[in-house]
This record gives structure tokens, sequence and C-alpha cells, in this order.
């Protein structure tokens, strides 16, 4: 998802690619009618002259949030651009169309890396460079009366012109959305049903994990994860931790493990909330174990609550968290069952700050970071944690 720039972000990464194919014309955004004097010489212009809504994701919920949330709903949208080439030459506009057209053709998607340099420097509060979904360019098919149509509407001359659609470009909404406390307690044992494969695999593998707190869901820096395992073979192990979200790693050199279990220590720095990936592979080499989930939790360190104005009233909730929340991910403050996202991050930071219109009380607080929440419920008593780094009084 990403914010509203992205509109303005898509335009200027195809604009930016179709100028590197040509290697010098100017590629103008302007509507067709002021297109042909709004530079000297041999041009294209890419306008962008309708959005439509994604069906296919109007109605769902955005992609990562966890079940049982209702958080608000995304604005998807799919683009449409018009592309027509301009020169004193009619051949010379048609070599510049070609050459437009090869550049949109050749790599059907904008990748993250391509996006983020193209709105570094015009757009750098953009951040549809971390989109989970591929923004897709593909070419559009217009009926002659279609075009006839649109190019009556823009009063101007009829030229060649080709269109493209882009899609999907998932805009996210800032406003609160309903996140509800966790379930404390599923069945009488307190966890849901295991289910093993039947059909034994001869090679090394990772069936499942346990965390270092009977009952979380999650596991803080320094503590001990225990992960079972099969077909193991005797000998030092390396464990590798990947994070999914954001360039992290981490390795951690294990003796020889137990027949069906192995102990990991997780180091207590240099590891970032959000989710990760942990495998196990022989030290003197060998075939490593599939990866399974690991979720690591940012830890609340401090609670702040201090009034910021505004009518209705507004109040500013600040967060302090024990490692640096780094750029590139997704944070969140849930207040209560209120969802409160952070501001595009552009440097790392441990203190999250948001601003709501929040009823006076007494509410348990959480941090989201790239869909992992502070576990705030005591696994000893299966209630809910209180004191100064579990719960904020908002005057």
């Amino acid at each position: 998802m990403s914010n509203s720039l992205a509109i303005a972000a898509v335009t200027a990464a195809l604009r930016a690619r179709i100028f590197n194919r040509l290697g010098g014309p100017q590629v103008t955004i302007v509507p067709p009618d002021r297109a042909p004097d709004e530079v000297n010489g041999d041009h294209v212009n890419l306008f962008l002259y309708r959005t439509d809504m994604h069906p296919s994701f109007r109605n769902a919920d955005p992609p990562g949030s966890p079940p049982g949330e209702s958080p608000r709903p995304l604005l998807p949208l799919v683009l449409h651009y018009l592309l027509a080439a301009y020169s004193n030459d009619e051949g010379t506009a048609h070599e510049l169309l070609g050459a437009a057209m090869l550049a949109l053709h050749d790599t059907p998607i904008l990748p993250g890396e391509e996006i983020r340099a193209a709105t570094a420097i015009p757009l750098p509060g953009s951040d549809l460079h971390l989109q989970l979904e591929n923004v897709k360019v593909s070419f559009e098919s217009l009926s002659q009366d279609d075009i006839a149509k649109m190019w009556t509407a823009f009063a101007t001359p009829y030229r060649v012109s080709a269109s493209y659609q882009v899609s999907a470009v998932l805009i996210d909404n800032p406003a609160p959305g309903a996140a509800p406390l966790p379930v404390l307690k599923r069945g009488p044992d307190g966890r849901s049903p295991v289910a093993h494969p039947d059909a034994a695999s001869p090679f090394p593998a990772l069936t499942g994990i346990r965390y270092g707190v009977p009952g979380s869901p999650v596991a803080l820096p320094g503590e001990t994860v225990t992960l079972s395992v099969r077909n193991l073979p005797p000998g030092a192990l390396a464990a590798h931790l990947r994070h999914l979200r954001v360039p992290a790693t981490a390795e951690v050199h294990l003796p020889s493990p137990g027949p069906d279990e192995v102990a990991v220590a997780l180091p207590a720095t240099g590891l970032p909330a959000g989710p990760w990936a942990i495998s196990l592979t022989p030290a003197s080499g060998g075939v490593p174990t599939n990866e399974v989930p690991l979720a690591v939790a940012p830890e609340i360190v401090a609670l702040a609550a201090t009034p910021a104005g505004g009518t209705p009233a507004r109040t500013t909730v600040t967060a302090t968290v024990a490692d640096p929340v780094l750029v590139g991910q997704q944070a969140a403050v849930l207040v209560g069952g209120l969802h409160l996202p952070v501001p595009l991050l552009t440097a790392g930071t441990g203190t999250l700050s948001v601003v709501a219109a929040i009823p006076p009380g007494t509410y348990k607080v959480r941090v989201r970071v790239d869909g992992v929440d502070t576990d705030i419920v005591d696994r000893a008593t299966g209630a809910f944690k209180t004191g100064p780094t579990a719960e904020v009084v908002i005057p």
C-alpha cells in the first residue's frame, strides 16, 4: 500500500522510463491540446486521462491485514494514460512513438527500485516503492469510436496515439481503523488443532516453532525459541534468520541438536521487529532445512500522551520501543481498539508518535510493525498486562 502521492509517483516512473529509452527528446505530461506547443521540437506526451477503481481490490481488506480486524478500505486505482509523439517531421514522430511504446512493453511491471529512483528527488514522500502488489503496465485497446470521442473531447486535431493502463495502485487510508484486542484463549488447552503430514520425508525439516513464553505468539530479541526438527544430521548447526520486509539477517551458531528439538537463543541486538524466517544448516555444509516463520515483536519501554489541541480535542500518543523501526517498515500504534498508522519514516527511530481524537480514559496500547504486535497478554495469568508500558491515560 502507499500514500496519496502514488498517482504522481506512477507518472514520474513512466516518464523517467520513456525519457531514458528515448535518450534525448523530452517527455511532457500535459493535456493533448497543450502538448504541441509545450516544447519546441521533438517530444513525447504522456497524459493521464482517466482513473478507475480496481474491481478485484475494491471490497477486499488491505494486504497483510490480520484476521478479525476492520481496517479502513484502501483506494485501489487503475490509471489510464494516453501516449502521443510530436515532431515537425511526421516520420520522426512515428519513430518516437515506437520507441516509447517499446519502453513500456519491454518490462510490463514497475519494480520498486525503478519507482524509488524516479521519485527520490521530485517526490521524496512517496512510498509506492514499498507496495507489496506489483504495479503492472499493459497496453489498452480502444475502439476507433472511443479514440475519436477522446480526441474530440480534447478539442485538438487527432494524432496517432497509444493507450496504456497501470494497475493496481493501492492508496492506504490514513484514518484510524478498528483493531480489537487479541483473544486470550482458544479452546480448552489454549491452542488450535495441530496437523502433521503422514508421508515421512527423508530430508532435514523444521516442523514447528515454540516461543520462550508458553502460549505467546511472538518472541523478543534475546529470548530463546525452540524449533521442532526431523532428520537433522549430527554435528554443529547454524541458524539463519532473514527479515521478510527489510534487508536484515542474523546467524546463530548451535551445538549438536537433540533428536526432536533445537533451542535457538535469538540475538539481543540487531533484530528489528516484524516477520522473520528461520532455517537450519549443518555447520559442515549439507542440505538446509525449510524455513519457518518467526514473529519478533516490538517491545514498548515507555508511553506518553500529551494534548495536541484542535476541535475536537486531539491527543498525541508516543510509544518508545527498545529497537528502532527501520526505513521501509510500516508501523502503527494501536490505542484500545483504534488503529493509528505512523507516518512514513525517513530515518530509523525508536519513537513512534500518532495524533488522533481519542476520548478520555485509560487504554491498552500496542505497537504493530509490519503486522507483528506487541504482546500485551500476561501468559502466566491469562489477563492483559497493566502498567506504564502497556497502558496510557488520555486526559
